[in-house]
């Protein structure tokens, strides 16, 4: 069976239903205040025909059944548009004043119906109430109902023409809120489509409103601009992967095809060998850097973090590259403030600054000094540096170093893989570090921020 989309729509059906549940609120409505409406209207009623009889009753233990009589027509010429009957028979069942048409046998509270006034052969309801006088007469008085139907029917239309209106105004209102609701989820599609055909650059539309489609679209775009950034890592990485793989592997063929062509010494043989197996190597730890990255910015490590102290990482580090500064020339130096403690992985964390310390080393060149620090700072966060007085790095690249295979020498003839930075901010990210480049003036200084954690408790005896 075909229905309109909008009707379809989540929207659509969430409105007609408040419309609905809006719809029974006045339908109860209506009907409490209908029989309440009717109730005390009733009460009124009921409290003049007592109040009258009452009055009736007194004149006539004061005058007698004349003087009733006499009281009741003064009653009824004084005030014609009085809306009560009155009725008086004797006891033999002779009318002796009647304006009802008949009176009930039992006293007390009855529903009759009486001559309408100004309408031939036409009756009107009315409330009444009787009892029997002295020698056997009966006196009833009765009130006109038709005041109270008529408020009856005013409130039954009233209420009727409301519940009508809402659900006509939910189901109008449901109708245009879908319909929006669509041509959202439309716009919507239309940019999905394109970025599900390969257009990543596309982005939801945002009206700003701010409201849950907004909102939704916001997260979206952020998780497409992240797909975006990983594509292109990934354009790049394949790039460099290609380009920095290229050469080792052609210089492995050529040193595969010199040994078979060698026909010389064995010494010559061991060489080339020797030659083979160190580009093979590289090639390998090219490899292993990359699965290295992917480990890390897997999060699977995260699962094995334990409190470790950063400032014990820190002195490993430094104890043990202080040898080799010596040896090239150069001086390493800290300034580590003791027992500052965080969760992490131990060898990560000491890969991490291991691979600063040997850029450092790397790039400052004899007769620098590379110097780590770690302090305590306020808001219980930690900041750690590993600065030298080298030739640093360009402000422009600062954003790049971290970047796989990227490296400041374009010609890429130089040693290594340009993955140890990458390496180092992704085990950053892991321990949701902070980790920025700045200018040593001279040199390069690699600042890492995290918070910390209390320093355990020493046990005491």
């Amino acid at each position: 069976m075909w229905r309109p989309r909008v009707l379809r729509t989540a929207n659509f059906r969430l409105a007609l239903s408040y419309a609905a549940a809006f719809s029974l609120s006045v339908f109860l409505l209506g009907v409490i205040v209908f029989f309440g409406v009717r109730s005390s209207l009733e009460q009124q009623l009921r409290g003049q025909v007592e109040a009258e009889l009452h009055q009736l009753l007194v004149d006539y233990r004061d005058d007698g059944l004349e003087e009733l009589r006499h009281d009741i027509r003064e009653r009824i010429e004084a005030n014609p548009a009085r809306r009560l009957y009155y009725a008086m028979q004797s006891p033999d069942g002779r009318v002796v004043f009647d304006r009802l048409l008949s009176i009930p046998t039992p006293d007390g509270w009855h529903r009759v119906r009486v001559p309408s006034r100004g309408e031939k052969d036409a009756d009107t309801p009315a409330l009444l109430q009787s009892l029997t006088l002295d020698g056997g007469y009966k006196l009833a008085v009765a009130a006109d109902l038709g005041p109270l139907h008529e408020a009856e029917r005013a409130i039954f239309h009233a209420f009727g023409w409301a519940f009508l209106f809402t659900l006509m105004a939910g189901a109008l209102g449901g109708l245009w809120i879908g319909q929006r609701f669509l041509s959202q989820i439309d716009a919507i599609t239309r940019v999905a489509d394109r970025i599900g055909q390969g257009d990543v650059k596309e982005r939801l539309p945002s009206r700003g409103t701010g409201d849950d489609l907004d909102q939704l679209a916001a997260v979206i775009n952020r998780m497409l601009d992240r797909i975006q950034r990983l594509l292109e890592s990934v354009q790049q990485v394949s790039t460099s992967i290609a380009h920095d793989l290229r050469t080792p592997l052609g210089h492995l063929r050529q040193t595969l095809e010199a040994m078979r062509k060698e026909t010389g010494s064995p010494e010559r043989m061991n060489a080339l060998h020797d030659e083979a197996l160190q580009q093979l190597d590289a090639t390998l730890e090219t490899f292993t850097a990359l699965l290295r990255i992917a480990e890390v910015e897997s999060g699977s490590r995260k699962g094995g973090f334990k409190l470790l102290c950063l400032s014990d990482v820190l002195k490993a580090v430094a104890e043990a590259y202080r040898p080799v500064a010596e040896d090239n020339g150069q001086r390493l130096t800290e300034n580590i403030t003791p027992r500052i403690h965080l969760q992490g992985d131990r060898n990560l964390l000491t890969q991490l600054f291991a691979n600063l310390v040997e850029n450092a080393l790397h790039h400052s060149g004899r007769g620098s000094e590379i110097h780590l620090r770690l302090e305590e700072g306020a808001d219980g966060r930690f900041t750690a540096t590993v600065s030298d007085t080298g030739r640093g790095i360009p402000r422009a690249e600062h954003a790049n170093v971290f970047k796989p295979f990227y490296r400041l020498d374009k010609s890429r003839t130089g040693a290594g893989s340009g993955l140890g930075m990458s390496l180092v901010a992704a085990i950053a990210g892991l321990h949701t570090l902070s980790i920025t480049l700045e200018d040593n003036a001279p040199g390069l200084k690699v600042r890492l921020q995290g918070q910390f954690k209390p320093s355990p408790q020493p046990r005491v005896g």
